[in-house]
């Protein structure tokens, strides 16, 4: 399963804009298509809609035209022209939610590692090639919260004895990859009492919003928030076997 996702399990510093979060109902919203058309030649289907993010009693969020192309070898890539509705406040992030077989637990990855990073919170960490199982990229704060993002990546690859797949952009990409739902997350209230899910949960984000520091600081610069009036979201999804000897 895989599905556009805005919301994030709000950390200590999301506190006061949690509110306003809220009462957009980012954390309700869900996409929905208004016209779709298709292309299928000898070498790819190409699907192509004109989508929108939206919740019930909510206007639209903004509107996506979204093209899918789906190759011979299973590749799948997609491009996004997002316009985001300026009424609302910014966007906790913006990306894909996929939930992969729970056996799939390794990840190797190229950006900012081996610590979690965001957009704002990165100076701790470097470019290079990093691996780890799925559980420990998560970070364990008493109160569970958003974690365990590596910003700035080129690819991700999550792998396990059979399936592998592999992620990359035409522009780098954020990345978590949890034993955890967002909503198990935001609905615990201390790290003990979270259970892992059924699968492994891969977002692949455009950006997030930063992380900032207003639990007891000022507002998170402008800057660090993710308020574009447009932008473009591209991903390629490889899916792969493993390869048995023979």
């Amino acid at each position: 399963p895989m599905e556009l996702n805005v919301w994030r399990a709000p950390t200590d510093n999301d506190m006061y804009i949690r509110a306003e979060w809220k009462k957009a109902m980012y954390d309700r919203a869900v996409s929905r298509a208004y016209v779709t058309d298709y292309i299928l030649t000898a070498e790819y289907l190409e699907i192509h809609s004109r989508m929108a993010m939206t919740a019930v009693t909510v206007q639209r969020m903004m509107d996506m035209d979204t093209v899918w192309r789906i190759d011979n070898s299973g590749q799948i890539s997609v491009k996004m022209e997002v316009t985001r509705n300026p009424d609302f406040p910014e966007l906790p992030r913006f990306g894909l939610r996929l939930f992969l077989p729970k056996e799939m637990d390794q990840v190797t990855y190229f950006g900012l590692g081996p610590e979690e990073s965001y957009v704002d919170k990165c100076r701790a960490a470097s470019h290079g090639i990093y691996s780890s199982t799925v559980a420990a990229l998560h970070e364990d704060y008493l109160r569970p919260q958003e974690n365990g993002s590596h910003n700035d990546c080129d690819y991700v690859i999550v792998s396990g004895a059979v399936r592998t797949m592999k992620a990359y952009g035409d522009r780098p990409f954020s990345f978590n990859a949890s034993v955890y739902t967002q909503e198990e997350l935001e609905e615990k209230k201390h790290n003990f009492e979270l259970v892992p899910c059924k699968s492994t949960v891969l977002n692949l984000d455009y950006r997030q919003n930063g992380i900032g520091s207003n639990s007891c600081g000022p507002r998170l610069q402008e800057k660090y928030r993710l308020a574009e009036k447009s932008f473009t979201f591209s991903l390629h999804l490889k899916p792969e076997h493993a390869r048995k000897d023979t």
